[in-house]
């Protein structure tokens, strides 16, 4: 991955989960919701199944900031995965914080299933308080 995505902007990458959040991406789509064309969403099964490793990883390689928007509690379609993934982000966090990251470089957050505007909006407060606010495009055209 490059330092800087389309436009010169940073990259900012979003793992979602496959459930609630995946659909509220989908759903923005759908609704003409926008959000910043340097947002790169990644789908995994469930979030909870992340490890600081691979979160870091996408910092290394360059992304300004990693935001991991899983599904809000009780709503987990693996019971924990959501408390999961928090735990994770707080480890995550830990460890950043000794490489001598900004805190506004990760973020953590719940997205309800089929709210596309919350989603255009949480990735696009991230993204820019992660610092790539870049040029804002229609969510359907991922």
């Amino acid at each position: 991955m490059s330092q800087e995505g389309q436009n010169g902007n940073d990259r900012i990458v979003v793992f979602t989960c496959n459930w609630n959040p995946y659909s509220a991406l989908e759903a923005a789509a759908r609704q003409g919701e926008t959000y910043p064309a340097n947002v790169y969403p990644i789908r995994v099964m469930c979030l909870g199944r992340l490890q600081p490793g691979i979160i870091l990883k996408a910092l290394e390689q360059g992304a300004s900031g990693v935001l991991l928007l899983g599904c809000p509690p009780d709503e987990c379609h693996y019971e924990s995965g959501n408390t999961h993934a928090e735990e994770v982000f707080h480890k995550t966090q830990a460890l950043a914080r000794l490489l001598g990251l900004r805190d506004e470089q990760l973020g953590f957050d719940w997205v309800a299933v089929g709210d596309g505007q919350a989603f255009a909006e949480k990735v696009t407060a991230f993204a820019t308080a992660a610092g790539g606010n870049g040029t804002q495009i229609d969510a359907d055209t991922r």
